[in-house]
């Protein structure tokens, strides 16, 4: 019973953790954006002719880490969105580990599938389909 409070504990900070940073990296991002009143990448303006249109804006790792550290209000909304996404994918490893801890072999298998289907889904599938 109490390895089952444990386990649904740091599950639930995992969650609610990644959530709020997301939306405060989100709410940071939006409030820079609005009081330099650009991107950082485009003028607003531009930006808004090119919400309709794709590989207009710098996609991959590098740019974001650049875009970062230049304080660019795009790249910070984008690592909040970053962060969102990896929240579930944490959730997983970290079953992962706690079944392993607790020598769930089983579940550590069928929880290491789910970690394999949601990386594929967003390695290999994802850059497929845009």
């Amino acid at each position: 019973m109490a390895t089952e409070l444990k386990f649904k504990a740091v599950i639930g900070y995992v969650l609610r953790y990644g959530v709020i940073a997301s939306f405060a990296l989100v709410a940071l991002g939006s409030l820079l954006l609005f009081l330099e009143g650009q991107t950082g990448y485009y003028p607003l303006s531009a930006a808004q002719q090119l919400s309709g249109t794709q590989d207009k804006f710098l996609v991959g790792l590098a740019p974001l880490v650049q875009g970062i550290e230049a304080a660019k209000p795009y790249a910070i909304i984008d690592l909040g969105l970053v962060v969102l996404l990896a929240t579930p994918v944490a959730r997983v490893v970290i079953s992962m580990a706690l079944f392993a801890e607790e020598r769930s072999y089983i579940f550590v298998a069928i929880t290491a599938t789910v970690l394999a289907i949601l990386m594929l889904s967003m390695l290999v599938v994802a850059p497929l389909v845009s």
